[in-house]
């Protein structure tokens, strides 16, 4: 076939028409689409929806509640797997409106569809999520979360691991969510049993090993930093519970004990307790009131007592190790951060963009988990320390000297006050002083000889001192068995750490001088509180035992009671600081004492003797100041006035009491004007008693009356008997 003749059939052949065989079909197009398929209906996404929003429109919705586009839950936990990012946040939040309507409804499966999202890939996901749950659990009691709360933990324990830090650093703010409002759920028995949440708290810091510091920290920012380290800081504390709420005075712990019998209040510590004290303080098993019953569980207390003690060696190993590989990531951090947050001008990179100084923050928080971990650890141990004790006290020691260069923390940039009351620089000041306290020798508690050696005689003062300046000569003697370690003042002191006991006695006296400058800021009565176990950790130290030595004891006493004389009567730090030196007047005055507290009477001390007794002279004055103007400060005062004068005078000693029987008749006059005044112009006038709201307290004073009266000359009875005359009171005095 010639060439041109192809060319012109391969042309025409798009456009031939094929003929039909008799029985053959019509050959099927190569481009053909197969419609062989049938469906009954075409399924929309969110069809439903919007059938359910027009029919909510026009008031004939359904009982269930929707979010505006017509979706109930279902829908939203459905679109909670849906690959778009912005479905699943836009679903958060009709979930919460839809919360908001019924707050109650399926609490497990929202608390389930949550937790899928916890590991969420996209960061605006999962701060969706946060604020959600952070306004989510508030809403709901405890009691009524409890069982849907475990799954919702195992989620956030699993995203502590997840290979993404920034999926870490999201769970780090959730399980500090968590703890704020559920954390007997995060933490569980821990420190007696491990947690999954703390290893992944450990993980998410940057510890992989027992100790030592990962790499991987060191990738993470400040801010980074600052939330997972804020996150195990609360994890311990609640496992810890060391709440402030839980014991204010804490501290006071062992050094006092009082047993209400009676009228008043009889202060006992025995060596040997008898049965009927275990049974009345509740540490018999199974026994009752019945002294006469058999004790048929009587075996439970000595079994409870060896598993105490064997559980407390357990939890100071558990924290010992925590501490000793988070001790290299808390220094390293805090020196990485000290030259920038405690310079005097402040720059633009070191804050966060919701203004927290990040640099700061972190010296913070690396002092303050320290400070929590040293005292959870240092005052469990009793007897013999153990190595790895020894390890974490010199790790401690360490942290102190490196924070001893900018200690007293006063500058201008950190004098913001905190919302709890405390500045910056005060709060570090704290914590520097709380760890050299807790370096410091513990009080040894007192041995008391059996009758035997006293020969059938009472226990006199001069037995006690003997054995108080015994167990200050142990005290010594372990100070002086350390290392002379320590800055500065290494060849003057016996202590490695002496040198930071001394910084801390003249923080506190210069905290409580008088202010030359009228601009300087006040003490607040926050600040005054968190000074005061440290200013009694200083009282109750051996004093000196050379004179070339400053006698911290006597300095900080003298100090704390002149910065008390001078403050006013109706002040808040008033009432508090005349409650401790209430307690340090009851513990100086037992007769069996538990540890060793005497204010020797030397001449370095004469001068805090002769301010406690002006103190006490000066209670009359204080009660007629206050008047019903702070009646729990009342009855706090009342209190000891009516446990002193049920004592009577002759239970002190004139040569080493601290209180002054001859005080008592002056004391006994100068409370007649808190009930009635007969005034040479103004003739009888009523005292601050009269205006007392306090039913309680009203009867507490006429008790205090009562007793003083024994020592009065006639003015109080009077007095009294005025007051209550015509009244609902005068029965109860004639009586």
């Amino acid at each position: 076939m010639p060439k041109a003749t192809k060319k012109k059939k391969e042309k025409q052949a798009d456009f031939s028409k094929a003929k039909l065989k008799l029985g053959k079909g019509k050959k099927q197009a190569s481009n053909a689409t197969d419609t062989s398929f049938k469906a009954r209906s075409i399924a929309l996404p969110g069809q439903q929806a919007v059938s359910r929003a027009i029919l909510a429109a026009d008031g004939q919705g359904p009982v269930e509640p929707t979010t505006a586009n017509g979706l109930t839950l279902e829908d939203l936990f459905i679109r909670f797997r849906h690959p778009n990012a912005g479905v699943r946040r836009e679903s958060i939040n009709g979930v919460k409106d839809i919360l908001s309507i019924d707050v109650s409804r399926d609490i497990g499966k929202v608390l389930r569809a949550l937790g899928g999202l916890v590991s969420d890939d996209d960061v605006t996901v999962r701060k969706a999520l946060i604020n959600l749950i952070a306004w989510y659990l508030p809403q709901l009691p405890v009691a009524t979360l409890s069982p849907h709360l475990p799954l919702l933990v195992l989620q956030t324990s699993s995203s502590l691991s997840h290979i993404f830090p920034e999926i870490r650093l999201d769970a780090c703010k959730l399980v500090h969510l968590l703890l704020n409002h559920v954390p007997s759920h995060v933490v569980g028995n821990w420190p007696r049993e491990s947690s999954n949440i703390l290893e992944g708290l450990r993980l998410a810091v940057g510890l992989g090993g027992e100790k030592g510091v990962n790499s991987q920290i060191g990738r993470l920012t400040g801010g980074a930093k600052l939330v997972t380290l804020r996150a195990m800081m609360e994890f311990v504390k609640k496992g810890l519970k060391t709440e402030n709420e839980e014991n204010e005075n804490q501290w006071l712990e062992g050094w006092i004990e009082r047993k209400s019998k009676g009228k008043g209040v009889e202060k006992i510590i025995r060596d040997d307790p008898t049965y009927e004290d275990l049974a009345e303080e509740g540490w018999i098993i199974g026994s009752s009131w019945d002294m006469n019953k058999e004790i048929d569980n009587a075996w439970e207390l000595g079994r409870l007592s060896g598993q105490g003690k064997e559980d407390e060696d357990g939890i100071i190993s558990v924290l010992s190790q925590l501490y000793l590989s988070l001790h290299p990531l808390l220094l390293s951090t805090f020196l990485e951060n000290a030259p920038t947050a405690f310079s005097p001008s402040s720059t633009s990179s070191s804050i966060s963009p919701n203004g927290e100084d990040i640099p700061l923050a972190l010296c913070i928080t690396t002092a303050s988990l320290t400070e929590l971990l040293a005292r959870a650890i240092l005052t469990r141990v009793t007897g013999n320390i153990s190595g790895e004790v020894k390890e974490v006290r010199g790790c401690i020691s360490d942290f102190l000297k490196r924070m001893a260069a900018w200690f007293p923390f006063s500058s201008s940039r950190l004098s913001i006050p905190a919302p709890n009351g405390l500045t910056s620089g005060f709060e570090l000041s704290l914590v520097y002083s709380n760890l050299a306290v807790l370096l410091a020798p513990q009080p040894i508690p007192l041995s008391y000889p059996t009758s035997k050696d006293l020969k059938q005689r009472e226990l006199n003062w001069k037995d006690k001192i003997k054995m108080i300046e015994l167990a200050w000569e142990q005290m010594r003697q372990r100070q002086n068995q350390k290392q002379n370690k320590g800055k500065g003042k290494s060849k003057e002191t016996n202590n490695a750490d002496d040198w930071a006991m001394e910084e801390v006695a003249s923080w506190i006296v210069e905290v409580l001088a008088p202010k030359k400058d009228v601009l300087s800021p006040t003490l607040t009565p926050a600040a005054y509180s968190a000074i005061l176990p440290i200013i009694f950790a200083l009282i109750v130290q051996p004093p000196s035992s050379s004179t070339e030595n400053e006698d911290i004891p006597s300095m900080v006493g003298e100090a704390f009671i002149s910065h008390l004389l001078r403050t006013n009567s109706t002040s808040s730090l008033r009432s508090i600081g005349d409650e401790f030196i209430i307690s340090l007047i009851e513990i100086h005055e037992q007769r069996f004492s538990k540890y060793p507290f005497f204010i020797p009477t030397s001449t370095s001390n004469k001068e805090v003797r002769e301010k406690i007794g002006v103190w006490f002279e000066s209670s009359p004055k204080v009660l007629w100041e206050l008047g019903n103007k702070d009646e729990i400060a009342t009855r706090k005062l009342l209190d000891f006035l009516l446990r002193l004068g049920l004592r009577g005078k002759e239970a002190l000693d004139d040569k080493y009491s601290i209180i002054n029987g001859n005080a008592f008749v002056s004391i006994s006059s100068k409370l007649a004007p808190y009930f009635h005044l007969q005034h040479p112009s103004k003739g009888s006038v009523i005292g601050p008693w009269t205006r007392l709201n306090d039913m309680k307290v009203q009867k507490l004073a006429l008790d205090v009356a009562k007793v003083w009266s024994e020592w009065d000359d006639g003015r109080l009875k009077d007095a009294v008997s005025r007051a209550v005359r015509g009244g609902e009171w005068e029965g109860y005095w004639i009586r």
